[in-house]
């Protein structure tokens, strides 16, 4: 079945987001000296966020209500360590095969160019890393998940040639506590992570400020069909298909009873966008795929 809405809304902007005009130095840095990169920021700067930030507001990501976020963490680990060589077969049949157009939206959205330096948040097993190398082909892209085991897979992948030659680092990574400078990345992509984060507002603003002035993040996310028809038909999917479609493919239900459970209790697209503008993003837009099932947003800094 083909995408059936590509309608889009774009939010008022304070500015238009303008290209940096001074060469990027990521763009002809070799992919030894950003692996290098990667592990020296990951070491010095992660202790450094974790002992000096302020603490911020975390929730239980299943409910939406407020909880200490290691109750989310955890649980989150747990369950992609679990699935994580079962999830893109998951990803295809529960979509009924619509979750590869929605990338490829996500993709063709974002202002990717030949001389961007990419960071891939929650990028799980690769999905939007290796859509973007086959489709627009930035200079350099980090990779990074919060699980390993997600990693791994995405490792795999990369060995079988689906970079297409775009130097690719992975990094076990935190959204929440992103350990690298102000400033960096041109693009930072994210899809299905933020929903499964306990401190939203502090990831956000974390990928606000890596990003370079002009930066954009692009994010593919569950959210709100506007139709009430659709949407109620979508709840009724969400209580019974997902955790069906988890059963059938992993022989396990209940992490999927979770991932249904955290799509509903996820803002809707108004919802998130003011969350990026809450963030400091000063123009955002969003693209409602398949009915509103799932939207892209792009926030530009």
């Amino acid at each position: 079945m083909s995408d059936m809405s590509d309608m889009s809304d774009t939010s008022e902007a304070s500015h238009e987001p303008s290209a940096s005009s001074s060469e990027k130095d990521a763009s002809c840095q070799t992919e030894g000296q950003i692996q290098r990169q990667t592990e020296g920021q990951i070491q010095s700067n992660n202790q450094h966020k974790q002992a000096t930030e302020q603490e911020e507001h975390s929730i239980d990501t299943a409910t939406g209500k407020s909880a200490p976020a290691n109750i989310s963490s955890e649980r989150v680990k747990k369950i992609f360590t679990d699935i994580a060589w079962d999830y893109e077969r998951f990803n295809k049949y529960s979509s009924f095969g619509q979750y590869r157009s929605w990338l490829k939206t996500l993709i063709d959205k974002a202002p990717i160019r030949p001389d961007s330096l990419m960071l891939d948040i929650a990028g799980g097993t690769g999905d939007v890393t290796f859509m973007a190398c086959e489709h627009k082909q930035p200079a350099h892209i980090i990779l990074s998940d919060y699980t390993p085991a997600m990693l791994d897979v995405a490792q795999t992948r990369l060995d079988a040639g689906e970079a297409n030659g775009v130097p690719i680092v992975l990094a076990v990574v935190d959204g929440q506590n992103i350990p690298f400078d102000d400033d960096v990345f041109d693009i930072v992509t994210m899809s299905y992570g933020i929903r499964n984060m306990p401190e939203r507002e502090k990831a956000l603003s974390e990928m606000y400020r890596v990003l370079r002035p002009g930066g954009a993040l692009c994010v593919l996310e569950f959210s709100t069909p506007p139709n009430p028809l659709m949407r109620l038909g979508y709840d009724v999917y969400l209580r019974w298909g997902i955790p069906a479609w988890g059963k059938i493919v992993t022989g396990d239900d209940s992490g999927f009873v979770y991932l249904a459970n955290s799509i509903k209790a996820f803002p809707d697209q108004e919802g998130f966008s003011k969350m990026l503008y809450d963030a400091g993003f000063s123009r955002v837009e969003y693209t409602n795929v398949t009915f509103g099932v799932a939207a892209v947003h792009i926030a530009y800094k």
